[in-house]
């Protein structure tokens, strides 16, 4: 896929990206209707959206939360379809359903302890938008999906916008430049304005491959070995099965001598050989 323009031609979806798509699809029509026609129908949107105020006192709103869109706005549940439809879809076919599910749900739980942690840390005289009672939404997903796939496909094109070809490296900026604009400009962020930044944290720790955290863990781990060995290698580390060397200073291998053949070659055979069988 490298080298090969990523266009609007509807790239086809594993089952996990089908998944989360038609979980977010369902929940968004159904939340827009009840809200609109039904009486008491907050109570479903109510449970699933993430409060900061309360961070774990009900800890599945950390990855709920990241499913909900505004029930009063079609555009945010489109905008959120597409843009985990364009570039989760490589990403799964690449990575496969397990690590896109757990790096979708990492990075819904760091945009929403990004948003408790910045909050806290500014204290009450910090302006409102850094202080909101309820989150929900994509946002930090479909960041950390847009670097993660700037990262893997930094030669590639996308159509941004379906329009504007762009390259992965150049995406990359382009989506830090959104989490800076949503600093500045914070209407229509259900998400908390803030969020992004914990999937753009996600999205270069866990995106390429290897990623920045597998990378960071492959050399704790060589320094770790080589404490205990100065024969340890590279290939050793990144070997599917370990590789054997012989200890330094280890005296060489010798057969010993002994066993049932060098028991017979010494016994003299009898005069008398009938009842031998």
């Amino acid at each position: 896929m490298d080298g090969r323009q990523l266009s609007v031609a509807f790239p086809r979806p594993g089952r996990a990206l089908w998944a989360v798509l038609i979980a977010m699809g369902a929940l968004g029509i159904v939340t827009a209707l009840m809200t609109t026609w039904a009486q008491g129908a907050d109570n479903v949107f109510a449970w699933l959206v993430y409060e900061p105020r309360h961070p774990f006192s009900q800890p599945w709103r950390l990855l709920t939360s990241g499913l909900l869109t505004n029930p009063a706005s079609w555009g945010h549940l489109m905008f959120a379809l597409l843009g985990l439809y364009f570039l989760g879809a490589p990403l799964e076919k690449r990575w496969g359903a397990w690590r896109f599910l757990r790096f979708l749900g990492v990075s819904v739980v760091v945009g929403n302890l990004t948003t408790v942690l910045i909050g806290r840390a500014m204290g009450d005289a910090a302006p409102e938008r850094f202080h909101p009672l309820y989150v929900f939404g994509p946002a930090a997903a479909i960041t950390a999906i847009a670097i993660a796939w700037a990262r893997e496909y930094s030669d590639s094109t996308v159509q941004l916008f379906m329009v504007l070809p762009v390259r992965g490296r150049v995406l990359l900026w382009i989506t830090i430049g959104f989490c800076v604009l949503d600093l500045v400009y914070p209407a229509g962020m259900p998400e908390g304005v803030v969020a992004p930044f914990g999937g753009l944290i996600v999205g270069l720790l866990f995106g390429g491959s290897p990623s920045l955290a597998r990378t960071a863990w492959l050399h704790v781990r060589l320094a770790l070995l080589r404490r205990k060995s100065t024969n340890v290698h590279v290939e050793d580390i990144l070997a599917r099965k370990p590789v054997r060397r012989p200890r330094s200073g280890a005296p060489p291998l010798r057969v010993v001598p002994g066993g049932l053949d060098e028991v017979l070659k010494k016994r003299t055979p009898p005069k008398d050989k009938r009842h031998l069988n």
